[in-house]
């Protein structure tokens, strides 16, 4: 009988779940039902002058050539009413491409996205030592002051960020209490639901972290990441259940200090590819947010992985990273090769910005060189990062079981595929380093072998570089981003930065010469020019130089200096460099510390592929923006802190047999 009732509560939760995915789209005005018209190049009058009427069920129904045809783009207009969601709100045709138009609503997508990412999440493992009655009773005021406490703070970034939400939320005064009350309430509803159901499977979370490149779970309409509310949540639990943190704290309060009462500007940056985990605007209440927002995510990382680290099992982790690393292939071609599909996965798995619309991964450009395929994901770069780093473990896992489970031939076969797509040579090449390593670490010709592979990594790295760019003498090399951050800047409008390097670059001093290798070091990683651009933005005052703007802000960087900018949007490319917006120089330096003395406190406890991971990732955070990205951060966050703080011995051990994982 128990049986029976599980199986039918399974059954209901997918029936909710096939709902949420057709509903939506089948509002249609009454009256509209029959003799909708055909699209084609010479006329789409009567979606001009019907919009908001005919439901994306029927016009996919009347038009099926837009479900598989690479020149239909569907795209959300999140500022329309209730009324017009899931219905056609415009159409326009641009030389031969069609952009159609679906209504949404922000409000109603908060509804039904967190209701859809709430109702998967219940299908993970419930804890099984975990008394809900006995827990709840011990901690119900900590709990629900913790949600509105949540709830308040992601309240107040809609309402710091307005100059953003203004495009998104449909016909609301941000000065009424009663727009306030409403956006509250809804957060406060679907966060209710989203901690209640997290909080009895917290053993399940960093087994099945993976799946957040899947589930990037950021709201259609808003800049944060739905899944980040937990973290905080559990952020704010953490002071109140251990305040252990008053060193850290009176250093926080130090640096907030200074970028709250700093941010007398008024820039706005729009997210873009970031939206979801950078800020939009830079002003007092929006720096005041993100300071709260990215420490608590920290706090609740580091709780979560003290009060659940036994639980975690890394053979159910490589198991699920592997099925994620078939799902982002097949998802991004799929996506590539249906419009329809595309506009769904932006969607329902809460995309940053929409999957790559070339559906051949092998394309080549106009000098016949492979050209970087991303796929779902939202940077090639990252997304080859993230193979690499899946590559690495699961060698790690076959030289200490001496076999590969089918999960992880699957994911050793997709991500090899994977990484090719992105065309991410570096991390190519840092994946046949460490995997090396491990094939030989406890051989007797380990010394001959790592000779053997360091020789062949050097020679592929030279001709990854070119020879012709090892040609050029050391002057011309130092000088690039230099000369670049001058092409880039206006004469009368140089940033504090350039005004600098155009004083001390011919001097011999410690600052230049940091400035001279890091500037080698870009060259042949190919970031001369974006990072030229950068230094031709940054703009900082001594203070801002020190202490940095606070987390999360690129608003200030792109809105204050004007620079003679490329068309396309460029970020930084490294993790680095906005860190440096971000903490400045004093920042850093504790960052760094923290790392350091970490990693000698627990140097003992720490094994090769902690040792491994920690290299991986530094080099990956030196030359990419991987930090910017609310996935990549927490994982890299999670596998920093637990290798700083665990015995990786114990952490990352693997079990011999095949399905261990899945019968414990």
């Amino acid at each position: 009988m128990r049986i029976l009732n599980i199986k039918n509560y399974i059954f209901y939760k997918l029936f909710l779940v096939l709902l949420i995915l057709i509903i939506p789209w089948l509002n249609q005005t009454n009256g509209f039902g029959e003799d909708i018209g055909k699209i084609s190049q010479e006329d789409v009058t009567y979606y001009e002058i019907n919009p908001c009427k005919i439901s994306l069920i029927s016009f996919l129904k009347t038009n099926p050539q837009t479900i598989f045809q690479d020149h239909y783009f569907f795209r959300f207009n999140n500022y329309s009413s209730i009324n017009c969601f899931g219905k056609i709100s415009g159409l326009t045709v641009i030389d031969s491409n069609f952009y159609i138009s679906i209504g949404t609503n922000t409000l109603l997508n908060l509804l039904i996205q967190g209701l859809f990412w709430v109702l998967l999440l219940s299908f993970l493992p419930k804890n099984k030592d975990f008394n809900y009655s006995a827990s709840k009773l011990k901690n119900f005021t900590i709990h629900h002051v913790s949600i509105l406490l949540t709830t308040f703070l992601f309240t107040f970034s809609i309402f710091s960020e307005k100059r953003y939400y203004e495009d998104h939320l449909y016909y609301l005064r941000f000065e009424e209490p009663t727009t306030k009350l409403i956006i509250f309430f809804i957060l406060y509803l679907i966060f209710t639901n989203l901690f209640e159901v997290l909080q009895t499977r917290s053993n399940s979370i960093f087994n099945y972290l993976p799946w957040i490149y899947i589930f990037h779970s950021v709201i259609s309409g808003t800049n944060f990441s739905f899944l980040s509310s937990y973290f905080v949540y559990l952020g704010i639990v953490t002071f109140f259940d251990k305040p252990k943190y008053q060193k850290t704290i009176k250093v926080i309060i130090l640096f907030s200090t200074f970028w709250a009462v700093n941010a007398t500007g008024n820039y706005y940056f729009e997210p873009s590819k970031l939206r979801g985990f950078i800020s939009s605007s830079y002003n007092f209440n929006s720096t005041l947010f993100w300071i709260f927002y990215y420490f608590l995510i920290i706090f609740g990382t580091k709780h979560l992985i003290e009060k659940h680290s036994k639980s975690f099992k890394l053979q159910l982790f490589i198991n699920n990273f592997s099925l994620v690393s078939l799902f982002l292939l097949l998802l991004g071609f799929v996506g590539s090769t249906f419009p329809i599909i595309n506009f769904a996965n932006y969607f329902y798995f809460g995309q940053q910005k929409f999957g790559i619309n070339r559906s051949n991964p092998l394309e080549l450009d106009i000098w016949q060189e492979k050209m970087s395929w991303r796929g779902f994901f939202t940077s090639a770069e990252t997304v080859g990062e993230l193979y690499g780093l899946l590559l690495i473990l699961i060698i790690f896992s076959y030289t200490k079981k001496k076999n590969l489970n089918y999960f992880e031939i699957v994911g050793l076969i997709s991500s090899t595929v994977g990484i090719y797509f992105s065309n991410n040579r570096t991390s190519a090449l840092l994946v046949f380093l460490f995997c090396s390593y491990f094939l030989v670490e406890n051989k007797p010709y380990k010394k001959l072998m790592l000779t053997i592979s360091s020789s062949v990594f050097i020679l592929l790295l030279i001709y990854m570089f070119g020879f012709e760019d090892l040609s050029y003498n050391y002057d011309f090399i130092k000088s690039r981003v230099y000369i670049n951050s001058l092409g880039y800047s206006y004469d009368a409008h140089k940033s504090s930065f350039v005004i600098w390097l155009t004083n001390n670059f011919d001097n011999s001093n410690l600052s230049i010469s940091i400035f001279t290798f890091f500037s080698v070091v870009g060259y042949f990683l190919n970031r001369s020019e974006i990072w030229g651009l950068f230094f031709a933005r940054y703009n900082p005052t001594f203070g801002e130089l020190i202490l940095g703007s606070g987390p999360q802000n690129l608003a200030q960087l792109y809105g204050e200096n004007p620079v003679q900018a490329p068309e396309t949007f460029l970020l930084p490319h490294s993790s680095l460099l906005t860190y440096f917006i971000y903490f400045g120089l004093l920042g850093n330096v504790i960052i760094l510390s923290i790392m350091f003395f970490g990693y000698l406190k627990n140097k003992r406890q720490i094994n090769s592929l902690g040792k491994i991971i920690l290299v991986y990732v530094l080099i990956n955070v030196f030359k990419n923006d991987v930090l910017n990205y609310f996935n990549t951060f927490l994982t890299y966050l999670f596998l920093y802190i637990s290798i700083f703080k665990l015995n990786t011995f114990k952490f990352f051990n693997i079990e011999s047999k095949l399905f261990d994982n899945y019968r414990n």
